[in-house]
């Protein structure tokens, strides 16, 4: 830039700043909407700042699909001998593998029976954690039910089908353990649901995830990528080995590493969306300029999303603003404010994010994530007041919430039962409820102390546990297995005696499901019980009044974060479609959306 230019530029910045000391009278800074003319060019002046993704694309930021084959077993009568195929040889090639001894007859026994396993490990995940698997029995298939039983050790690749040749990359999960077929959650009588159903939290990640930014061609050079990692690294920094660093990391022309910074963790996209909204190149005095113009776009309810984005990609610097907008008589406008705030974790995001979730269905699974990525024991204080709602997806996305934050904290620690699943007591205002969850981790939440059941004359807890009313004040649980004298357990008739007994019994998760389902459809219970009631994505926020700015123009795509996502859950699960690297590849061909076992069909 010229030195005439450079002081135009400075003359033009004190004018500015003489007019907004003044009160800015210009339409463009006041609180009244300009017209749609002025907006439009307020806006195009905004986009006109080079951003991250001006310049870059995400890789690595889908969901990876990944698949294997494995044996079922412990089926009691209800499997069966699985027919020739490329699916059976796979299956006695994993066998082998685990050396597993007298596979022969073990594939031959009606005890057992050999499925198809898959999952999706998501963007960002680290080695060790842990996902949901799908499991269902293949085409020809005579297996009856996968009911009460146990995938072993599996195998999981990546396999996509490029130029009808099938590629399989190395094994990135392993999954195993207790199968709860569809059935249990949703009792339709279909018989495939006793075919089809899920390991929840039963996938183990092998090897990290990498993700990055692809340079594009037009943009590529040493130059764009050192200034776009310089750009992200300004505004995230992480721990290394106890070392402070940045999360961007050049690696060549057309290609930026990132690192998953702590507080996006549970929302990847969020993450997404923030880098690809940091400027690449900005001065300071371009800076403050922008900000005024972002200042005026939040209080606009169809740009306040995007400018919430914006400001929370800047940064601290940001603040001052986002406040403003918290204060905003918009619930819109409130809510993308105190959002970004979340992110930023100051302590005035808890209150607005609170009734946010509490008040407003569409904002809720968004209000509690955000304030599970806060520090702050404001944000502990919001989430516990929500398990008072009389909303069971709020409570227990409260729950959810609490737990992702800070597993150790006593109030949401609970207890492993069985060493199966986690089970958790929790004291609440509202009317009573027992929460079953159906993705990332099987877990019983009892909210309200002290909950009874009515004596029955008889109830089951799967085919092997009998639950009988000895009085009014005792229950009898007992427990048949064949070949074994019965053994009987007395307890209180209360929904947290009953649940240690059937454990005790040697039942597990589905067995105290069918119980509880059972008590309440016999009308012993008069707690409402819930099965996977997770804040839902679906749900769109409705304005009162219609704007004559065109809202699809300026709006920011959303997608579940991984808090509250069930990609088991055909209505919420995306298509993933990574490529087999992992990474950007300009020439290399699309992979098919569908997967293996989608291609093997026609090959029985």
């Amino acid at each position: 830039m010229s030195h005439s230019h450079a002081f135009q530029r400075r003359q033009m910045l004190l004018a500015l700043g003489a007019i907004c000391a003044s009160g800015c009278s210009s339409p463009l800074f006041l609180a009244q909407s300009p017209d749609v003319g002025e907006f439009e060019k307020l806006v195009e002046e905004e986009d006109a700042t080079k951003f991250v993704g001006d310049l870059a694309a995400t890789w690595g930021d889908r969901y990876m699909k990944i698949e294997g084959v494995a044996l079922v077993t412990q089926l009691n009568g209800t499997g069966s001998n699985p027919p020739p195929s490329p699916l059976l040889e796979q299956l006695k090639k994993e066998m082998q593998t685990h050396e597993v001894r007298g596979s022969r007859d073990a594939l031959a026994s009606k005890d057992t029976a050999m499925v198809m396993v898959g999952g999706y490990i998501p963007p960002g995940a680290q080695k060790g954690d842990t996902f949901d698997l799908r499991i269902s029995t293949p085409p020809r298939s005579r297996t009856e039910s996968l009911r009460a039983g146990w995938v072993m050790p599996a195998r999981l690749r990546q396999v996509v089908i490029i130029d009808n040749s099938l590629h399989s990359g190395n094994v990135a999960g392993i999954g195993q353990g207790e199968v709860l077929v569809d059935a249990l959650f949703n009792p339709t009588g279909d018989e495939t649901g006793e075919t089809r159903g899920r390991v929840i939290g039963g996938g183990v990640v092998m090897e990290p995830r990498r993700f990055g930014l692809g340079i594009y061609d037009e943009h590529t050079s040493v130059r764009t990528s050192a200034m776009i990692g310089a750009a992200i690294n300004d505004r995230f920094h992480h721990y290394d080995r106890g070392e402070q660093s940045g999360v961007a990391k050049p690696l060549r022309d057309n290609q930026v590493e990132l690192a998953l910074h702590h507080r996006y963790k549970h929302n990847f996209n969020r993450y997404k969306y923030v880098l690809l909204n940091i400027a690449v190149g900005e001065t300071p005095a371009e800076r403050s300029v922008r900000l005024l113009k972002l200042d005026r776009m939040l209080h606009e309810p169809i740009t306040a999303q995007r400018a919430a984005i914006r400001l929370e990609a800047i940064g601290h610097d940001a603040v001052p603003i986002l406040r403003k907008g918290v204060a905003s008589s918009d619930p819109e406008v409130r809510f993308y404010a105190a959002e970004a705030m979340a992110y930023l974790d100051e302590p005035s995001a808890a209150e607005p994010l609170y009734n946010a979730a509490r008040v407003e269905r569409a904002f809720r699974w968004r209000a509690m994530t955000a304030l599970a990525a806060m520090e702050h024991a404001a944000a502990q204080d919001a989430l516990i007041k929500l398990l008072d709602s009389p909303s069971s997806e709020t409570r227990y996305g409260a729950f959810r919430a609490l737990r992702v934050s800070d597993p150790s904290d006593p109030l949401v620690s609970g207890q492993v039962l069985g060493k199966s699943f986690g089970y958790h007591t929790i004291g609440s205002k509202a009317d009573p409820v027992i929460h079953f969850s159906k993705s990332m981790r099987p877990e019983i939440v009892v909210f309200g102390h002290g909950q009874r059941i009515d004596p029955p004359a008889f109830l089951f807890a799967g085919k092997e546990i009998m639950i009988k009313a000895v009085d009014r004040e005792k229950l009898k649980v007992s427990s048949f297995k064949p070949g074994k004298e019965t053994e009987n357990v007395f307890c209180a008739p209360t929904v947290d005696d009953l649940i240690h007994a059937i454990v005790e019994l040697g039942g597990g998760y589905q067995e105290v499901l069918i119980a509880i389902q059972a008590a309440k459809n016999g009308g012993y219970l008069d707690a409402r019980v819930e099965v996977g009631a997770l804040p839902s994505p679906t749900r769109s926020y409705h304005r009162e009044d219609d704007s004559t700015v065109a809202e699809s123009r300026y709006h920011v795509t959303d997608q579940i974060p991984a808090m509250f996502e069930d990609q088991l859950d055909e209505m919420q699960a995306d298509k993933p479609t990574d490529d087999l690297l992992d990474a950007p590849n300009i020439d290399a061909p699309e992979p098919t959306e569908e997967g293996w076992f989608a291609k093997m069909k026609g090959w029985f």
